[in-house]
């Protein structure tokens, strides 16, 4: 590309976490693919390994969906999604890294960059371009751990879209695993970190003394958290929460700071014995159940602190049947809607939730955002011309959000029994959400040996930790109230 042409990329380049410069090899061709294409298409290929590197993958433009996500990630609030893995026992950080090249190897995105100015493309590196795998050994608790690295924002310029810390604890090591959302999806990671503990229990011991040869040779030990993530959550405006008060659409706010960030309330529930059965026969899964616990928890809660709870409304992810790889994040949205009258009745709130949660199962596809957001979004990324697409997005989001944004979002990863280790065993896996600001609360849920393990993840704008327990308490006790409505039950197989 001559200078001209790179004068006219680095000129007006706008502002924003994920632009990244392009490379100087970029040909004109590709220059116009970029800054007026929302499709897919290759960009730069290379071909072949070198040693056990996995051969790079084409690189692709983003999609419409990715796009809008783009446009919806917030410094003070980024998208990123993690599994907090808890053992009874001591991980190898050698071994471990190990594992993790040999996992990230088989999945591009693992090890993918953004470039591009105005429209972005990925780029899909043989190897990422900095250690993914650190650890930490003062005694901090992994979970506070977790809630830093699920607040830091990723610079996807000259960091993976993944980030891991080993917390060594006496009473067993935690593992941080946490990921952009723009990358992976919830059930993608959980099919990354499975591969991570295959190939760590099945390392070959001459390569793990390898390792530490090496690792001895050069004194790094990357004892912290992972590059790029500070230490210290940043202070940010606090202007939502007289809005989530006076909305009857949000949480009320309780206990909360003017940091920025997530913070995370773990919870573990037996598995309920039974499924309800609803009138006609009807079953509810346990998905079924956590969604409609959370718009009655959230009707309660408001209630009793003095806020108002009209029409809720709370996001479910779906899967949208892609095979991971190059794809990136593979799920849907769609939003659940209940009235007061349904949340007065537990069997008619049942029923409503069941009639929406059945509807978008059976449809064959749902858009990444739901809603008018998501029909606007994808309406803009099919007709505005790339070099104005990613500010008109930044800017209809940023103008929208106090309408479009649901009170909660819930997604359930269900059974996670492929992520196993024999040595240390494996007691619990959560999984970890974010939600900005006026929405603030994701529920989590796993499915780990006998135990239903859910999250609270919250922004700091709405909860504080006593807050977010009793929350949590207030939520517990509607799920068993709907997990043992009375009538037409039966033990569950």
């Amino acid at each position: 590309m001559d200078r001209r042409a790179s004068d006219r990329v680095d000129c007006g380049r706008p502002s924003n976490d994920l632009v990244a410069p392009l490379p100087p090899d970029l040909s004109p061709d590709i220059y116009r693919v970029l800054t007026n294409s929302g499709g897919w298409g290759p960009v730069h290929a290379e071909a072949g390994h070198q040693g056990d590197s996995p051969a790079p993958a084409p690189d692709r433009i983003l999609t419409s969906s990715e796009q809008i996500l783009a446009a919806s990630d917030r410094a003070s609030a980024p998208l990123t999604c993690g599994l907090f893995v808890q053992t009874v026992g001591t991980l190898e950080v050698r071994r471990l890294r190990l594992a993790v090249r040999a996992a990230i190897g088989r999945h591009p995105m693992m090890r993918a960059s953004l470039y591009g100015a105005r429209q972005y493309a990925w780029r899909f590196a043989a190897t990422p371009s900095v250690d993914s795998v650190w650890q930490i050994d003062d005694g901090s608790d992994g979970w506070r751990i977790h809630e830093t690295m699920m607040s830091a924002p990723f610079d996807l310029r000259a960091h993976p879209p993944l980030r891991i810390a080993l917390v060594h604890r006496p009473d067993g090591d935690q593992l941080c695993v946490v990921a952009h959302h723009l990358a992976v999806d919830g059930m993608s990671l959980a099919t990354v970190v499975a591969e991570i503990f295959s190939e760590y229990e099945a390392a070959d011991e001459s390569r793990v003394a390898d390792e530490s040869a090496a690792a001895a040779r050069t004194d790094r030990d990357h004892l912290g958290l992972p590059s790029g993530v500070p230490s210290i959550p940043r202070a940010a405006a606090h202007g939502w929460t007289a809005f989530t008060h006076r909305s009857g659409r949000h949480i009320t706010p309780m206990d909360s700071s003017r940091d920025a960030g997530y913070g995370y309330h773990p919870l573990s529930l037996p598995v309920p014995a039974r499924r309800v059965l609803l009138p006609g026969g009807r079953r509810m899964t346990v998905n079924d159940l956590l969604v409609a616990a959370a718009h009655l928890a959230i009707d309660r809660w408001n209630r009793r602190r003095g806020g108002e709870a009209g029409t809720l409304r709370v996001r479910m992810p779906i899967s949208l049947g892609i095979s991971p790889g190059t794809s990136g994040n593979n799920t849907g949205q769609v939003v659940v809607v209940s009235e007061p009258a349904d949340r007065a009745d537990p069997v008619r709130l049942a029923v409503r939730i069941l009639d929406q949660t059945e509807r978008a199962k059976q449809e064959s596809a749902a858009p990444v955002i739901a809603g008018i957001a998501g029909r606007i979004g994808a309406a803009a990324t099919a007709r505005v011309p790339g070099p104005w697409r990613g500010s008109l997005l930044r800017w209809g989001v940023r103008t929208a959000r106090p309408l479009i944004t649901p009170a909660a979002a819930v997604s359930n990863l269900g059974p996670l029994a492929a992520i196993a280790s024999d040595n240390p065993k494996i007691s619990s896996v959560f999984f970890t959400g974010t939600a900005g600001m006026p929405q603030g609360l994701f529920i989590g849920a796993t499915r780990y040996g006998a135990g239903l393990h859910l999250t609270f993840g919250y922004h700091r704008h709405l909860f504080g930790r006593a807050a977010a327990a009793a929350f949590a308490q207030v939520f517990q006790e509607a799920f068993a109230e709907l997990a043992g409505v009375e009538g037409e039950t039966r033990q569950a197989r």
